[in-house]
């Protein structure tokens, strides 16, 4: 088991799962056992490449043209980024459908879905950069794998 913190507290997460704390607790309050279609998950791991592929080429750009020591915002490594990429390439293959535990019938507006795939690919990444699942100092579900909009200049 590993541990894994939010602000509500601590819960106990197997050590090799690819889902998180978030994940978790959404499958606690939200119980139903209505499975979500695969081909649901796997657009959705289409979707999470398109933005990170985007976000790379975005990367390049900026460092074609500003001296990106003097942003006033972080620039995600090639490392990570290329790790994201490879689990969102898994995702949208159908690959590791079996960690997507959060039921297809639950109250949320689609956060704990989308946190669910955001675990995911956060903790492929980290086993493709030889880190361990729950290594979020290093690979985050919301700071990392979360990439939805892109600061402008």
């Amino acid at each position: 088991m590993r541990t894994e913190r939010d602000f509500l507290g601590e819960c106990y997460i197997p050590h090799d799962a690819l889902y998180g704390i978030h994940s978790f607790r959404a499958r606690e309050n939200f119980p139903d056992n209505t499975a979500f279609q695969l081909d649901w998950y796997r657009a959705a791991g289409n979707v999470k490449l398109a933005c990170y592929e985007t976000y790379k080429n975005y990367k390049s750009a900026l460092i074609s043209k500003f001296d990106i020591s003097k942003l006033s915002f972080q620039i995600i490594s090639d490392e990570i980024i290329d790790a994201l990429i490879a689990a969102a390439t898994e995702i949208s293959q159908g690959k590791h459908f079996e960690w997507f535990i959060v039921p297809a019938i639950q109250g949320g507006a689609g956060t704990s879905i989308n946190m669910n795939i955001n675990e995911i690919i956060a903790n492929i990444a980290l086993i493709k950069c030889n880190r361990k699942p729950g290594d979020y100092h290093y690979i985050d579900p919301i700071e990392h794998a979360n990439i939805f909009s892109l600061p402008m200049m």
